[in-house]
């Protein structure tokens, strides 16, 4: 009995972690310029070009869709990953 409740313990606490470092991640589609050119691998130039993005196709709906920004790398967005998440995706009306 005493394992059971040790285990189920356990992944209570894994579980909250995980709850947690996703809470602390800024969404690619929410985060203020500010807050992108913030991040030394984005900068002001990559941060502009990102909200410009959102700006003209809407929300990102997952990573390949970041491809798409002049300059973005598969290894940036490796570490993009690390810190951002993306997440409420919110296309533009385009009547298709």
């Amino acid at each position: 009995m005493k394992k059971i409740v040790f285990s189920l313990a356990l992944l209570a606490a894994l579980a909250l972690g995980m709850n947690a470092e996703a809470a602390e991640k800024l969404n690619l589609n929410s985060a203020t310029q500010e807050e992108l050119a913030a991040d030394p691998a984005i900068g002001p130039a990559l941060a502009q070009k990102i909200v410009d993005y959102r700006s003209d196709m809407g929300d990102f709906g997952g990573w390949e869709d970041v491809k798409a920004i002049e300059g973005m790398t598969d290894a940036l967005i490796k570490k993009l990953e690390e810190k951002f998440q993306i997440v409420g995706v919110e296309g533009v009306d385009c009547n298709c």
